[in-house]
């Protein structure tokens, strides 16, 4: 009898954890698509492709200069690049336009001249 009643607390508690594992986090359909610099970076414009899976890339001239992977967290993207740092977005016109801050320290928003804008081109991801 105490042997079932273990083995269903488990089974429960494990149900449990993965429901709320499930839910962390917010939805990253609403930024999920490809985005281009505003303006030109040197001679030719970025593009930021960003997946629903949580996937991004950042390309340059047709070479991927960084693969990271980013979340959701208060309505703001966070691109986490593996080498160890973290980008922070602020989003404005619905996700449509993202201003990356390339200060590497943490700003209520994007200080001016440290940025790098990007316009959506294609939904989805």
């Amino acid at each position: 009898m105490k042997t079932n009643f273990l083995k269903l607390t488990v089974v429960l508690g494990l149900i449990m954890v993965g429901l709320v594992l499930g839910g962390c986090g917010e939805s990253r359909s609403q930024f999920a698509g490809t985005y281009k610099s505003v303006e030109p970076f040197g001679k030719d414009y970025v593009h930021l492709d960003l997946k629903e899976d949580g996937k991004g890339t950042w390309t340059l001239a047709g070479k991927t200069l960084a693969e990271f992977t980013w979340a959701v967290n208060d309505g703001k993207p966070y691109f986490y690049i593996k080498g160890g740092g973290i980008l922070i977005v602020t989003p404005s016109e619905g996700g449509k336009l993202l201003s990356v801050d390339m200060t590497g320290d943490w700003h209520p928003g994007c200080p001016p001249g440290s940025c790098l804008n990007f316009r959506r081109v294609q939904d989805g991801g």
